[in-house]
């Protein structure tokens, strides 16, 4: 039987991520993610020992972008799109309390 998350792990997890979620969404994420460690426990049961390891999902070659080079749009056109800036910087909110370090 593989371990569970509980739903005070999630609320805990919820807390230090400065995210609110009701007692109803906690409780879902507490059953969709003790259901996705319950498929990984069933693929790690798997007997893999005469398959062969692979790069890549399928036997096409995968698609390859050109790398070429391009224009830079320039620092103006970046900042344009930013939604706050002062003095020519992106202005983020503040994630990390020196409490929490």
């Amino acid at each position: 039987m593989p371990e569970t998350i509980s739903p005070s792990e999630i609320k805990k997890v919820v807390s230090l991520s400065k995210l609110a979620f009701s007692d109803t969404e906690i409780e879902k994420f507490s059953l969709e993610i003790n259901n996705i460690i319950t498929h990984f426990d069933k693929l790690n049961q798997l007997d893999l020992n005469n398959v062969s390891p692979t790069s890549h999902i399928s036997w096409r070659q995968p698609p390859t972008n050109p790398d070429e080079p391009h224009a830079w749009a320039g620092r103006e056109e970046v900042i344009s799109h930013a939604p706050a800036v002062v003095d020519g910087y992106f202005i983020v909110p503040k994630v990390v309390d020196k409490q929490e370090e």
